[in-house]
């Protein structure tokens, strides 16, 4: 091995225990815990090119530790070694990848947070919870969350392997890029309660909530449900300026973080709506739609109904490393009124509702069959035990 590829793989170690000590622990390692890492570390390195069973490069051993740092801190945060790092400035980041599926990485699978309302993945069935184990044909247990989400920004038609929770058989689904933005919210009247759909926050949902709160009070109707089942992702800032028109008083959110500036949104007086509310949620809901539920909960504005958010209200960035690789990972977190981050165990429902009847699918019910809204239904009946 040259004098280069030490340096470069002494320093490169070295980088790499930092950000594991610093992130792990929260603080800056002390020199001989350092040493102590180090020492580990190469052990383990040496013990692997020794002996397992086939040969294997510094390279390889060395993006693995890496792409295992990141790992470590978030399923969001990824490496992206030098090889890659053309295809990586070719990929372009976002939410919904095209195909209205917002994805992450679980138990080495591609795993889909939700699928947007009206997007291609949607109006094809894949739901949120299901795994995808193959893009056109290529396993994803062999691609990091970036390629993943790359792969699904193709505008060929794409073939998806799914395996959905409780079933053995594996789903075949074609996805083909359609225009599906703007995403309008849903409104509609349950009797004497509204109700309000937010599917997604982007440009213009704040002044759509607005007007639909506007037409709630005109109606006169004191008891209102807003919907934020399966809004994963969006603008941030929609999603603060829409709980906005809730609330009168109180913060409704709080961006922290050791590499952010610090900031605090608080209510303004102003209010389109001042009947009850309630807010539904489930474990497809993240972002921005988590921010909002911890702003009426956190506030005592309304009760949220419902299962445990995803806990990804985050900001991240891309950090290029002296290797030529990056490292993409979070840098702030979003909090709920009480200043604890939503990335910690999401919001909590005030109402629960158990969904265990309805984790387990058979496999051979047809799939038109219609699955009973349990916790829509929870949140009409704790209106109506109010009446």
């Amino acid at each position: 091995m040259t004098k280069k590829k030490i340096a470069f793989l002494s320093i490169s170690i070295a980088l790499l225990l930092s950000l594991l000590s610093g992130a792990m622990f929260g603080q800056v390692s002390q020199k001989n815990n350092l040493y102590r890492y180090l020492s580990i570390f190469t052990e383990v390195f040496d013990l692997v090119r020794s002996n397992y069973v086939d040969n294997v490069t510094p390279d390889q051993l060395l993006d693995g530790a890496f792409s295992g740092a990141t790992d470590a801190i978030d399923e969001f945060s990824y490496y992206v070694p030098p090889a890659q790092m053309a295809a990586y400035k070719t990929y372009v980041d976002t939410d919904d990848n095209g195909t209205g599926l917002v994805v992450t990485k679980r138990f080495g699978y591609g795993f889909v947070i939700a699928a947007i309302p009206g997007s291609p993945a949607a109006k094809a069935g894949i739901e949120r919870g299901d795994f995808i184990e193959k893009i056109d044909g290529k396993a994803t247990t062999r691609q990091a969350v970036w390629q993943i989400r790359s792969a699904l920004e193709s505008n060929k038609p794409l073939k998806l392997q799914v395996l959905r929770g409780g079933q053995t058989k594996r789903d075949e689904f074609t996805l083909q890029h359609d225009a599906f933005h703007p995403v309008a919210l849903e409104t509609k009247q349950l009797g004497a309660i509204a109700y309000i759909k937010i599917p997604y926050f982007e440009k213009d949902t704040a002044a759509q909530f607005k007007s639909a709160l506007e037409n709630v009070r005109k109606s006169g109707t004191r008891k209102l449900i807003v919907d934020l089942r399966g809004n994963a992702a969006g603008d941030v800032e929609q999603a603060i300026q829409s709980a906005d028109e809730l609330l009168t008083s109180g913060l409704i959110t709080a961006l922290d973080g050791r590499k952010v500036e610090p900031k605090r949104w608080q209510a303004d007086r102003n209010t389109d709506y001042d009947g009850d509310v309630e807010v539904l949620t489930d474990a497809s809901t993240a972002a921005g739609a988590e921010i909002f539920a911890a702003a009426i909960h956190g506030n005592n504005r309304g009760k949220v109904v419902g299962v445990t958010t995803y806990g990804k209200s985050i900001v991240q960035r891309f950090i290029p490393l002296p290797s030529g690789g990056g490292v993409y990972m979070t840098i702030g977190h979003y909090t709920q009124p009480d200043l604890k981050p939503i990335k910690d165990g999401g919001v909590k429902p005030d109402v629960l509702v158990d969904m265990t009847s309805q984790a387990l699918r058979d496999p051979n019910a047809p799939k038109t069959e219609k699955t009973e809204d349990l916790i829509l239904n929870k949140a009409i009946a704790l209106f109506s035990a109010k009446a």
